[in-house]
């Protein structure tokens, strides 16, 4: 009769993080041997109350490696069995017990620059979520690389105003780097990434609705007598055409406080005017409504899409197209009625000619739909600007 040995230690093997795909989200390990083996050992991950066998490449004598793909698990903290045999024939075992955290190859890091009005002139904030066991140790603007990251914010009022496009490297607590890519625009002495410039808001939910085949943000919005934004905010969706049946949307309104940007458009001018608190950053030539058609007031932004649509009398008109007319954003004001918008007729900017909406050229609008958020204040009116750049 063979009695069979079974050894369990601490000290047979040793694995480590060593590379990170961030295309794929797959993290490569490296598996290293403390003992002479007579077999490749075999690795089996835990996720939650799964076990799963993984494939193990050789490197050389004891030094292996296999990938851990986190899309196709469920967890957030994985575990890993190895076990083999030793020259002598006893089977050697060791747990690595939530050797692997998810949260720790985040692909979808948030980077946020924001900007304050401060008594000697701006100051400007850099914040990353989630920050915990995360360090950011290099970012690069265009060719500019900035290895502190405090150097990076004091030359911030240096940049050109425009949108630039930077790379964010972060190194997580196994060593292993990742990027994450963000737009920031430069708009006078003001830097921030795309509508992070919030006005506060308090949520009134009323109740919940189960989206239904067919059924659009539009729909379910007139049908509880909403704002579409409102959905928008209360439910975090990035992409409101991507609602799907079967989906659980809160239902109710929205109430926001001052905004730190403002939009103030004087219809006798057409112009319209951006500040940021009291300080104006830009003035444009927008095209308006014609006769009285553009009715001044006090509204807020509360819906926004890009490359809209058109539906005129039940006529669907494609994006991009001239008989569109509707540019390259679409910034839907507080009385549904009217927004603000890109056009597909440049020429007509600086002219009393729309039907009631606000238009601008797309490369205009693109900056205020990049700045402004759900929220932001818009004043409608007629006569004298108070204020001119």
């Amino acid at each position: 009769m063979t009695l069979f040995s079974v050894l369990f230690s601490e000290d047979y093997f040793h694995l480590y993080p060593a590379e990170y795909d961030q295309t794929q989200n797959t993290v490569k390990i490296n598996l290293e041997s403390y003992i002479n083996i007579t077999q490749k050992p075999n690795v089996y991950i835990y996720d939650g109350g799964d076990r799963k066998k993984l494939t193990l490449y050789e490197k050389e004598d004891r030094e292996f490696f296999f990938y851990v793909n986190l899309n196709a698990f469920k967890g957030n903290y994985y575990s890993f069995l190895v076990t083999s045999t030793d020259k002598e024939g006893r089977y050697v075992s060791q747990f690595f017990a939530n050797f692997l955290e998810k949260a720790l190859f985040a692909p979808n890091i948030e980077v946020e620059i924001t900007t304050s009005v401060v008594e000697n002139g701006y100051q400007y904030y850099l914040d990353y979520y989630p920050e915990e066991n995360l360090e950011l140790v290099k970012v690069q603007v265009e060719n500019t690389v900035f290895e502190d990251p405090n150097e990076f914010l004091r030359l911030l009022g240096n940049f050109e105003e425009g949108f630039h496009d930077s790379v964010f490297t972060f190194r997580n607590r196994y060593g292993i780097h990742f990027e994450r890519k963000v737009t920031f625009l430069k708009v006078a002495n003001v830097v921030a990434t795309e509508n992070v410039l919030k006005p506060k808001q308090r949520y009134e939910v009323y109740g919940y609705h189960i989206v239904q085949k067919g059924e659009s943000l539009y729909k379910i919005a007139e049908k509880y007598k909403v704002l579409p934004g409102d959905l928008v905010n209360m439910n975090d969706l990035k992409d409101p055409s991507l609602i799907y049946p079967g989906q659980a949307l809160k239902i109710g309104k929205v109430k926001y406080e001052e905004s730190p940007l403002r939009l103030e458009i004087n219809l006798s001018q057409n112009k319209m005017y951006l500040y940021f608190h009291d300080q104006l950053l830009k003035t444009y030539i927008v095209a308006v409504g014609m006769s009285d058609y553009t009715p001044p007031g006090y509204y807020r932004i509360s819906y926004k899409e890009k490359d809209p649509a058109l539906y005129w009398y039940d006529e669907y008109i494609p994006p991009g197209s001239l008989m569109n007319g509707m540019g390259t954003r679409w910034l839907q004001l507080s009385n549904p009625q009217y927004g603000i918008h890109g056009t597909t007729k440049p020429w007509e900017i600086g002219k009393r000619i729309s039907h009631g909406c606000i238009r601008m050229f797309n490369f205009d609008v693109e900056v205020i739909d990049f700045l402004a958020s759900l929220g932001t204040e818009v004043y409608v009116y007629n006569g004298e600007n108070k204020k001119e750049s």
